[in-house]
């Protein structure tokens, strides 16, 4: 899609761009009166969520050093702040200092930066210098190796991205795209598309994607607006025992709060979308909304017949997200209310006039349709217990669906419909996590994930003799067919504990359970990290990954209507993964790895070497398969990375 978009946006719309730019341009100037904004947030304890007074807050790269110190409830904001990119640092006695990567203020908004801090660990007669925590970390501290966290600002910045998180991911080491540029599928290590998880406020969601491909991870692109991502994190292997149901890796992505004092709109002209934002305080200081509505570029310009995807086809999307925010008066208690939805179309016609259409040219000759909606609405509620411990529980309603119909005409028009696909998916989804710490050395971190799944997959599929050759005495066929309802079931568990301010070990497990075969999979994972110095540190994760084959891959029907493949058993996955970081204090991180990965109980055709599922582009196989293929993967990744600093 970007190559496409980058060829023909320049000859076949360069009016509009122009207006777009000047509309751009106009709006900067006429809402970039001052020159000054506000940081502000609030700076808690990473394990247990409590809010940490009187820390220090400093924007660092300033001739004249600006900055604050919390409040009884961790508040801070540090005004009149000149616009630019800047660096903030928060320090608190007994906790790692904080640095951030350079963040962009801006005239027309205030910055909301949240701070967790994590705890170090004292020694009685030993010193020990520990190093910042670097701005690329992970959110989740249990993730030792092939784990990196972003901003939203980092999908404006990323070559290629154009705000997508997905896209963005594409640059990261060891991940490549699929076989269509138009796509965004994450390849990572030469795993299939398939082994993605993607999370949403600590629950697992459908593919998030517009333009999403039935068996499949990624799409076109993803409904995440940036406008309301927080920091979120992305891994490429050897996962915390907190994520299942995943052979190569997950996103894990979180909304923000909106602004707790301010109310603050925002209109944003991309090459993907129209973006509109607002966002303020409900009562102030305690709750808030946040709420984005996005529609397509693409489609805009398909309105004025500009085809910037392919030859006579139409694509349009828009998506809605909100996520609302309350905290009760205690200030223990902490509710949210997030929605995510994207509706998408795409439309390939044919050649207009039957006597222009050449003779087998498959695309000339049909009418396809289609449609890909998703959804996924939910409310978490976190509870502080005491001083140690909290607790958080998550219900959601989520589903997707995909509807494709081809068609294909002959010369007087007539359609012969030859593909019918019709796939639902609807979710009642449940989570509930405790996390735990005993002391500074050890805490503790487990959670259960329940789903309760309505399914209904169809696929009608004939061959035809040739483009635009109608056989209106041939009979329909049925491939995929699988109406009712099932459950999956994850419980995790895992441990963290510091030997020492140098040395830290985390192990655990992961169980994973799918009523309607019922298989089940009990997944041990281990990590340990070592900091040799201030600057450098060791690391090395073992873990087993099992995963569910897609749910449409066990309702092929043969022509008796039999259905061979609902006995398929989960995909395994051994990762074996060793690293080295090497970070300054200046924002420059260089990391390697080492890894190595042991596939099996990947279903191939039996007694036939051409099909492997993780292969698999899209789609659902219709044919009988086998949990008997196997293979590896093994390699080297290095990233050399430079944060911003001094502006």
């Amino acid at each position: 899609m970007l190559r496409n978009i980058a060829t023909f946006a320049f000859i076949k719309a360069k009016s509009l761009l122009i207006v777009v730019i000047l509309i751009t341009v106009s709006t900067l100037e006429s809402t970039s009166q001052s020159k000054s904004q506000v940081i502000s947030g609030i700076v808690t304890d990473k394990d247990t969520r409590q809010p940490l007074i009187g820390a220090t807050i400093l924007v660092t790269d300033l001739d004249k050093q600006m900055g604050s110190v919390t409040d009884a409830n961790g508040y801070y904001e540090i005004k009149n702040v000149p616009v630019g990119r800047h660096t903030v640092s928060c320090q608190y006695i007994g906790y790692s200092k904080f640095v951030s990567e350079g963040i962009i203020v801006n005239s027309v908004k205030e910055t909301v930066l949240n701070i967790e801090l994590l705890e170090e660990i004292t020694m009685t007669g030993e010193v020990v210098i520990n190093a910042y925590r670097n701005a690329g970390d992970p959110v989740n501290e249990l993730s030792v190796v092939s784990g990196r966290s972003f901003s939203a600002e980092e999908t404006e910045r990323y070559a290629a991205s154009v705000n997508d998180p997905g896209r963005m991911a594409l640059s990261f080491p060891g991940v490549q795209q699929g076989g269509d540029d138009n796509e965004n599928d994450i390849i990572i290590r030469g795993n299939s598309s398939i082994g993605m998880l993607w999370r949403l406020e600590g629950i697992d969601i459908p593919n998030p994607n517009h333009f999403a491909r039935p068996g499949t991870s990624g799409g076109g692109v993803t409904v995440f607006s940036a406008q309301l991502m927080n920091r979120s994190d992305f891994y490429t292997g050897a996962m915390p025992a907190e994520y299942g149901n995943s052979l190569s890796g997950a996103f894990d992505v979180n909304f923000r709060t909106g602004n707790l004092n301010e109310r603050e709109y925002r209109t944003k002209i991309g090459l993907l979308g129209l973006d509109f934002m607002a966002e303020g305080p409900i009562k102030e200081g305690k709750s808030s909304y946040l709420i984005n509505y996005r529609y397509s570029t693409l489609g805009i310009l398909t309105q004025m017949g500009v085809y910037l995807v392919g030859d006579r086809v139409t694509n349009k999307f828009q998506d809605l997200s909100f996520n609302l925010s309350f905290q009760g008066k205690s200030g223990k208690d902490f509710l949210t209310v997030f929605s995510l939805g994207g509706l998408s179309e795409e439309h390939y016609m044919p050649v207009e006039n039957p006597l222009d259409r050449e003779p087998g040219v498959g695309n000339n000759w049909e009418d396809r349709l289609r449609n890909q909606d998703m959804g996924a609405s939910g409310i978490t509620y976190t509870h502080l217990i005491d001083e140690s411990s909290y607790i958080k529980a998550v219900v959601a309603i989520m589903g997707n669906r995909m509807i494709f119909e081809d068609d294909t005409l002959n010369l007087s028009d007539d359609p012969y419909r030859f593909n019918t696909e019709d796939y639902r998916d609807w979710r009642i989804a449940s989570a509930i996590t405790y996390n735990k710490k005993f002391n500074q050395k050890l805490k503790f971190k487990s959670g259960l994930h329940l789903n309760h799944i309505y399914y209904n997959y169809f696929k009608n599929e004939l061959p035809r003799f040739s483009s635009g050759e109608v056989d209106p005495n041939r009979v329909y066929g049925v491939s995929i067919d699988g109406v009712n309802t099932t459950q999956t079931i994850q419980y995790y568990a895992s441990f963290n504990f510091k030997a020492s301010p140098k040395v830290t070990f985390n192990a655990g497990f992961h169980t994973l359970g799918l009523m309607l075969t019922n298989d089940w999979a009990i997944d041990p994972r281990v990590s340990m990290s070592y900091k040799l110095n201030e600057k450098n540190s060791l690391s090395l994760a073992y873990g087993i990954h099992s995963q569910m084959v897609p749910l449409g891959a066990f309702f092929y029907a043969d022509e008796q209507g039999v259905k061979p493949n609902l006995n398929l058993e989960f995909m395994k996955a051994n990762h074996l993964i060793m690293g080295h970081k090497l970070s300054f204090e200046k924002g420059l991180r260089i990391g390697t790895e080492v890894y190595y990965q042991s596939l099996s109980n990947v279903p191939v055709k039996p007694d036939n070497d051409e099909y492997w599922m993780l292969n698999n582009q899209s789609g659902f196989p219709a044919f009988a398969l086998v949990n008997e293929g196997y293979g590896e993967n093994y390699g080297i990744d290095m990233a050399v990375e430079k944060f911003f600093s001094n502006g």
